[in-house]
């Protein structure tokens, strides 16, 4: 691979990784005006330089030639994940709290129950529709930024994963909605059926965001055994597992805030001199 492009993306890499340039010279013990002339494509590195950066950083010659230019609206799709997990984490506890009122009433919600939450919107069925359909939203938009996540720290189970939640997540918010029309055939298997298949994915996300432990440190440890934790218990569809994820949720919204912080630090010119 020819300058600039190879400096571009060892850059590129490094930010994704959130290290500085200081911090590189200490992982490879090349100086940092080499790792700066390399950087900016003022000098074609030596095969050994190459692979002694890259080996510091977790990757090699061959991952960073089969990946293209990461494109600008990765920070587009980081910014909005973020922003969209605040708004699904808030939108979730109000769903949590209508769906047990659901349970409770062993019925389609009453169009009294909003009354008791939000006395305001009156209007029970509906409202409980409207904000299934904001939770499946902002969880899409949330959920996604994961993807750009792996593509950029090579992690492939985080540029798997977020797919298969989404269509998890698809099929559990119609299912809701729709029984609340017709009686589902089996509802009590279907639901444990959801709640076993949200465990195994909890447990495959967790194990995908502890990878991103030298990326981003402790927070994707404890969010990574967060979700597995929470994974087991819904494994037996144990409704523990829903609470521990509501923490798993924010230290999410941490992990992809600093990364958007990192992945826009890309775009910043390393200082020479």
């Amino acid at each position: 691979m020819k300058q600039p492009e190879l400096g571009n993306r060892i850059s590129e890499l490094r930010k994704a990784r959130g290290l500085t340039q200081e911090e590189l010279v200490e992982k490879c013990n090349i100086s940092v005006r080499t790792i700066q002339r390399i950087e900016t494509g003022e000098v074609n590195p030596r095969s050994y330089t190459v692979k002694t950066i890259l080996s510091a950083l977790g990757s090699d010659i061959k991952e960073i030639q089969s990946k293209v230019s990461l494109p600008e609206e990765y920070s587009r799709y980081l910014k909005v994940a973020w922003m969209a997990g605040i708004v699904y984490f808030v939108l979730g506890i109000l769903e949590a709290a209508m769906d047990i009122t659901r349970l409770v009433n062993s019925s389609p919600i009453p169009e009294e129950t909003v009354t008791e939450f939000i006395p305001v919107l009156g209007y029970g069925t509906v409202f409980y529709i409207v904000v299934k359909i904001l939770v499946l939203l902002t969880y899409v938009l949330f959920i996604r930024g994961f993807g750009p996540i792996g593509i950029m720290t090579g992690n492939q189970l985080l540029q798997i994963i977020p797919k298969v939640l989404i269509g998890n997540m698809v099929f559990i918010i119609g299912f809701d909605i729709a029984s609340l029309l017709y009686e589902p055939i089996d509802s009590l298997f279907i639901q444990f059926g959801i709640a076993v298949i949200l465990g195994i994915l909890g447990i495959v996300f967790g194990i995908g965001l502890i990878k991103l432990r030298s990326t981003l440190g402790t927070v994707c440890i404890i969010a990574g055994a967060l979700e597995i934790i929470a994974g087991c218990f819904l494994l037996f569809a144990n409704p523990i597992g829903l609470v521990l994820q509501m923490p798993a949720v924010l230290l999410e919204i941490v992990i992809l805030y600093k990364m958007t912080v990192g992945f826009d630090a890309r775009t910043e010119r390393p200082s020479v001199g």
